[in-house]
């Protein structure tokens, strides 16, 4: 049956998780290309093949982004999570559980090179606990750790955006490349090929850089904005197994959340630690597990310890899940401070106390009786985004006196229109 055309385009924005796109993207906004320019394209071309051919002469191994490093008896072995032989498939409209199915196989040849006598069963241990057989655990089993995750005890990850690493002759050969074949000037090549040189070992780091566990993924960054070019992904370092969790015994439903919630914290906070931010598409590809048990383990998440975990629906409005803005007004109407507010939701400091001053702004606006729809145009937010500070208003401050005795404490002077 032929597969319809663009009915996966939710899974389709995966596509961009490659080297590739995001080179050429973070070429052309750095050299102001324009979006039709194929030149950067070229020239990250042209460089991911000399660094390859310079690499493969010098015995250097890397992961690609979404290739999870595994180690068994000193042997080290990447398993694809992501790769372009089977991605493209999804845009063709497969369906994802087919396109996983091909991804498996992948996977599973990857697994037996490193240990031959390996079972389908021993792949899912590792990325795909879901697919095990697991009894049903009680509704009133007890899924969550004792405490949230302390973020400050990860340790400390990251690619570091530095050149140097690939010597000057080995990108040679790419410059003759832009220069002979693509009219470029040869100070203007080469500033394009060290960049995308760059790029390359920002996304690619080599495998004794990262731990048995971890693997790199493309998130977007945490300063995304409207305007940003979506292919700007960040390169973040994802411990998605522990050396303990890789042998953890899975028998009940509720034994694949405990591990699905205690990764869902870690890697979130990993990411945030590195300026990145991952969606709920990602932790779904990531962890194997559906959007709803995703939703279901944050909130009850966040209900237990009052910890708003990273992730970019909360830090940067993407998708549907728990509204930021008005919990960090609860909280500060509860007593809690700006730092501990900001360690809660992981966010800056600043950024609570510009979520704060955007609720004193919509106070005095309630306060002066001016209407919704001007308040849209005197502060540039949205009408819902300001009717959930209007409701924690009626909510916190029932009468006129409870306002202005609350805006007073915010060292804020009224004076009463005529």
């Amino acid at each position: 049956m032929e597969a319809k055309k663009g009915v996966n385009s939710r899974y389709a924005t995966l596509l961009a998780r490659d080297v590739l796109p995001v080179q050429t993207a973070h070429l052309k906004e750095s050299f102001e290309l324009a979006p039709a320019s194929k030149l950067a394209e070229a020239a990250c071309m042209a460089t991911n093949q000399a660094i390859e051919a310079w690499e493969k002469n010098q015995g250097t191994r890397r992961l690609k982004p979404g290739e999870l490093l595994l180690e068994q008896e000193g042997r080290k072995i990447a398993i694809p999570l992501l790769t372009q032989e089977v991605l493209p498939h999804l845009k063709e409209g497969r369906s994802p559980r087919a396109v996983r199915r091909e991804l498996e196989m992948l996977q599973f040849l990857r697994l037996k090179e490193l240990n031959p006598g390996a079972s389908v069963e021993d792949l899912w241990h590792l990325v795909n606990q879901a697919e095990l057989s697991l009894k049903r655990g009680g509704k009133s089993v007890e899924v969550l750790p004792e405490r949230p995750l302390d973020a400050e005890t990860l340790k400390p990850g990251g690619r570091q955006h530095v050149g140097g690493e690939i010597p000057p002759e080995a990108l040679k050969p790419a410059i003759a490349t832009l220069v002979d074949q693509w009219g470029a000037r040869p100070a203007q090549a080469e500033g394009m090929v060290t960049l995308a040189a760059k790029l390359y070992t920002w996304c690619c780091p080599r495998v004794e850089e990262l731990d048995p566990g971890q693997l790199v993924w493309l998130a977007h960054g945490t300063r995304k904005s409207r305007r940003t070019d979506p292919r700007l992904f960040q390169p973040v370092v994802l411990t998605l197994l522990t050396p303990e969790e890789q042998h953890w015994p899975l028998n009940t439903t509720a034994d694949l959340k405990r591990l699905k919630i205690r990764q869902i914290e870690r890697i979130t906070a990993e990411a945030w630690r590195q300026d990145g931010v991952l969606t709920t598409l990602d932790l779904e590809w990531l962890l194997g597990i559906s959007p709803s048990l995703i939703r279901q383990l944050l909130e009850a998440y966040h209900e237990r310890f009052g910890v708003l975990l990273p992730t970019a629906g909360t830090v940067l409005d993407m998708g549907r899940t728990l509204t930021h803005k008005a919990l960090v007004v609860e909280m500060a109407l509860e007593g809690l401070t700006t730092q501990e507010i900001a360690r809660r939701i992981y966010h800056t400091p600043e950024a609570v106390d510009n979520y704060l001053r955007l609720f004193d702004r919509v106070l005095l606006l309630r306060y002066y009786h001016v209407p919704v729809s001007a308040m849209m145009r005197i502060t540039g937010h949205s009408q819902s985004l300001l009717e959930e500070h209007l409701a924690l208003v009626e909510k916190h401050f029932p009468d006129e006196e409870s306002l202005v005795s609350y805006i007073g404490k915010r060292g804020i002077k009224l004076e009463k229109s005529s």
